[in-house]
C-alpha cells in the first residue's frame, strides 16, 4: 500500500512543471504529497475519524454501514518520523491492525486511494494499474482551493482538492456509466493528522444507475494507549 503512494509522489512532482494554476489556486501535488502529515499527532496520541458508506441500492452495491478508523503514534524519533498503529472498523467489519515505522505521511490517504481503486474497479472493471495511474496523473495536475472549514469548535483554513480521473478516458464508454466519478480531498494544517475529510463518489450515468458515496471525517483527537 505503501507503494501507491510514494509512487503518487513522484509522479505528483514530476508534473509540478505543468500544473499551471489560475489565479486564487496552488497546485495540489506539493499540497497532498510534499508536507509534513503527521506532525500534529503526538506520541501516545490517536486521532478517530468516521467512515461512512451509503449507497442507492444495497442489492447491487452491497450493505450500507459506518464505522470508525483509528490511527495512533506509538513512537516519534529524533527526526519527528512516526511509528504508526492503523486500524480500520470495528466488531465483524474490524480489519487487523497495520503497525508502519518512520512515516511522516497518513496513511489514512493511502487507505483512501486505495480503497477508490477497489471500489471503482468493483463497479466499472477495469485493470486496477491502470485506474492507480490514471488517479496518480489526475492528482499530480490538480489545482487546490482555499476555503475554510469547522473543526472542534473553530473555523480553520483549509484546501479542497476535487478530481475526476475517468470523465474524458478513452474507455469512458466501457465504464458502466461510472466514469464520472469523483473524489474530493480536503486538508488542513490545522487538524490533526492533515486529512479533514475524504469523498468518493460514484454516480452512474445510466438510466437508474446506482450511486455510491464513501465518506471519512476527522472527529478529533485524544490520548491513546497505542503500544
Amino acid at each position: 500500500m505503501l507503494s501507491f503512494i510514494r509512487a503518487s509522489i513522484a509522479v505528483g512532482l514530476m508534473l509540478l512543471p505543468a500544473a499551471a494554476s489560475a489565479a486564487g489556486e496552488r497546485e495540489a501535488a506539493p499540497i497532498l504529497f510534499e508536507s509534513r502529515q503527521l506532525d500534529l499527532i503526538g506520541k501516545g496520541e490517536e486521532v478517530t475519524y468516521h467512515f461512512e458508506r451509503k449507497g442507492s441500492d444495497e442489492r447491487l452495491l452491497g450493505k450500507n454501514y459506518a464505522d470508525d478508523i483509528r490511527l495512533g503514534v506509538s513512537k516519534v524519533n529524533g527526526n519527528g518520523e512516526r511509528d504508526i498503529v492503523f486500524k480500520v472498523f470495528s466488531g465483524d467489519q474490524a480489519r487487523d491492525p497495520q503497525n508502519w515505522s518512520e512515516l511522516t505521511i497518513n496513511p489514512l490517504f493511502i487507505w483512501y486511494l486505495d480503497r477508490a481503486v477497489a471500489t471503482f474497479n468493483s463497479l466499472a472493471g477495469g485493470n486496477q494499474m491502470y485506474l492507480k495511474h490514471k488517479i496518480r496523473e489526475a492528482l499530480g495536475k490538480a489545482t487546490a482551493e482555499e476555503i475554510t472549514i469547522d473543526y472542534d469548535g473553530r473555523t480553520v483554513n483549509a484546501y479542497k482538492v476535487i478530481v475526476a480521473p475517468f470523465a474524458d478516458d478513452r474507455s469512458a464508454a466501457k465504464m458502466q456509466g461510472f466514469h464520472k466519478a469523483s473524489f474530493t480531498i480536503i486538508v488542513s494544517d490545522q487538524v490533526p493528522g492533515y486529512f479533514a475529510e475524504l469523498l468518493a463518489d460514484f454516480v452512474s450515468t445510466n438510466a437508474a444507475g446506482p450511486e455510491l458515496r464513501e465518506k471519512v471525517k476527522v472527529v478529533g483527537m485524544a490520548g491513546a494507549k497505542s503500544q
